[in-house]
Order: C-alpha cells, then sequence, then structure tokens
C-alpha cells in the first residue's frame, strides 16, 4: 500500500489519541486473545459475562462481525476524529457516516466469503442498513462502557505520552525521522509512505488532505491504515511503553527506595509505570490531591519525575533517573 503525501500534506500531519480507535481495535483483541493484553482480555471478557443488558450478546454479534480477528475493518466505524473528539463526538460521526459507505464496506467484508453466522448478520446488516447503523452505535456505546471506558485513563495516558515524544522527535529531527519510528511495515519514501500490506480500496483520498497518526494499543502488534475516501488517510501504530501498559505496580513499602525517599514519594514513583494525572495518583493511591501534587513537585525537583503537557492538563512520567533508582530498589 501507498499512502501519497504532497507539500501540503506534510503541513497538515497530526496526531490524535482517540478513543474510538481503541474500542474499535479492542475487539480485535478481545477476540484473538492477544497476550499482551492479557490481563484486559481476562477482565473485560469478565465484564462482558457480568453485563446486565439484555442486547449483551446481540451487540457483540454485530461488532464482531464489522471487526474479525484478522483482515478487513469497516472503515464507518473509524471516521476521520476531529481534534479532541470525545467518545460521545466520534460515535455522532458514525452514526453520520452515509449509508453508501456501510454499502461499500460490507462488500468488501463479503468478498472474505464468510459462512454461518457471520454471512447471516451481513445479509441482515444489508437488508435495511438505514436501521442496521443506530444498532452499531447503540452496540459500539454498549461495549465502550463495558469494556474500554473503565480502562481508557490509562491507555489515554500511555497515549498522549507517546504523542509527546513524537512532537518532540519532531521539532528536534523533522517528520521523515517520526515515519521511521512508527513501525517496521512503515516506510517513508519520496513521495509519501510505503506500508506493507494489502488494500483493496480503489477511492483513494484526494492529496491535500493531510495525514493522520493516531497511537493505538491495541493495535499491537500490527499497524492499520485508512487509506480511503472520503475520509483523511490515517495511520495507527503501537504507542511506546505499551508494553508496561498492564504490568503491576512494583511494591515499594519495604524496600530501601521507601526508606530513602519515604514511603509515599516512593509509592507514588512506582506508580507511574505509565503518565498519570495528579488526580488519578491521587484516586490509585487514595490520598488527596494536594498531598500527591506536593510530592510531586518534590520528585520533580530532583529528577525523578517529569512533567507532560497535554492541552491543559498535566501528566507526570518517572525521568531516567527514577527509572535507575527503582530498578535498583
Amino acid at each position: 500500500m501507498f499512502i501519497t503525501l504532497t507539500h501540503e500534506d506534510l503541513t497538515r500531519v497530526r496526531f490524535e489519541a482517540s478513543p474510538l480507535w481503541e474500542t474499535v481495535t479492542s475487539l480485535r483483541a478481545l477476540q484473538a486473545g492477544t497476550p499482551l493484553h492479557r490481563p484486559w482480555v481476562t477482565e473485560a471478557r469478565r465484564r462482558i459475562t457480568a453485563s446486565g443488558d439484555p442486547l449483551a450478546r446481540e451487540h457483540l454479534r454485530l461488532l464482531t462481525t464489522l471487526v474479525q480477528p484478522q483482515g478487513f475493518i469497516a472503515d464507518s466505524l473509524t471516521p476521520t476524529p476531529e481534534r479532541g473528539d470525545s467518545f460521545a463526538d466520534a460515535l455522532n460521526a458514525v452514526a453520520a457516516v452515509p449509508g453508501e459507505l456501510w454499502l461499500r464496506d460490507l462488500g468488501y467484508l463479503e468478498r472474505r466469503k464468510p459462512t454461518g453466522t457471520i454471512l447471516a448478520t451481513l445479509e441482515e446488516l444489508r437488508a435495511d442498513i438505514d436501521a442496521a447503523v443506530p444498532r452499531i452505535v447503540a452496540a459500539l456505546r454498549w461495549y465502550w462502557a463495558t469494556a474500554v471506558e473503565p480502562y481508557w485513563p490509562r491507555l489515554r495516558s500511555v497515549l498522549l505520552a507517546d504523542i509527546d515524544s513524537r512532537l518532540d522527535e519532531l521539532s528536534h529531527y523533522g517528520i521523515q525521522e517520526v515515519f521511521k519510528t512508527l513501525h517496521p511495515s512503515v516506510r517513508p519514501t519520496e513521495t509519501g509512505l510505503e506500508i506493507t500490506r494489502g488494500c483493496e480500496a480503489t477511492d483513494l483520498p484526494e492529496p491535500g488532505s493531510g495525514l493522520i497518526l493516531v497511537p493505538n494499543a491495541f493495535v499491537w502488534p500490527n499497524t492499520l491504515v485508512l487509506n480511503i475516501a472520503p475520509f483523511v488517510p490515517t495511520i495507527t501504530y503501537a504507542p511506546r511503553g505499551v508494553g508496561r501498559l498492564w504490568e503491576a505496580t512494583r511494591e515499594t513499602r519495604e524496600s530501601p527506595i521507601s526508606r530513602l525517599l519515604g514511603r509515599t514519594r516512593a509509592q507514588i514513583l512506582a506508580q507511574l509505570d505509565v503518565p498519570m494525572t495528579t488526580t488519578q495518583l491521587a484516586c490509585a493511591l487514595d490520598l488527596a490531591a494536594g498531598t500527591v501534587n506536593a510530592h510531586l513537585k518534590v520528585l520533580a525537583e530532583s529528577g525523578l519525575t517529569e512533567p507532560v503537557r497535554a492541552g491543559r492538563e498535566v501528566f507526570y512520567q518517572r525521568g531516567r533517573v527514577g527509572e535507575e533508582l527503582l530498578a535498583r530498589a
């Protein structure tokens, strides 16, 4: 697959942390039981089984027809995100996708020669696409609330930390270096990006619409590309630090680091396996936000933590010194 990038496109490259993209790709991880995400898969399956929604099985049937363990994912599930879209905003965009685009997606899925329940569901959706879209939106809303939203703060912190790192890389080395480090399957050329994967789409976007880069935890270890009109070309890639996403926090209460820093500061430092805000840390450790903020200030002044700004929010991550100190504890 090749994405042509003009000079105008290169001036319109942007990053987005998308709750909708995470929700859609998590369906694939859920079905495949992706080893990296096994702690989440186990808990998500438990939550889904315990769901009191009488339509839970119906919701899953629809979603796993449109997002199967391998191959094509319905493009209409991930329309071009606006800057800073909430999940509700993104659902509104899904609901607004024209019926003919949904039918195009169903056509791609039907080319895979499905059988059984998947074939029957595709035929059911095609028979009345206008009635089907609200059902798909309702299924996404249920699945997000059940399986993804409880983990969104942790997921989002990893995505925003990756974006901060990429923007720093961009300011120092330029966009070509950013492209080179996205994923082994993505290779920059003189006229655009070559991605090592197939693509059946023929309705390619017009040059000049830009490019959206979406860090996405659940896409690991692969990448997904949306390169079809009328959407803006989009590449999802696994963020840096995704391997630590579900790690249990290291125990520090009786460690030398606790005696050195004090128990609370040691716990804060250990909690930062992924970047977190003061509020998130306070909730995780059952402390007052003011107490956490005071400790973070001392840790930052010592170089043990580093602030990362994302809009109006400030996340904290371990600095190099903090990583080295914990590693020796």
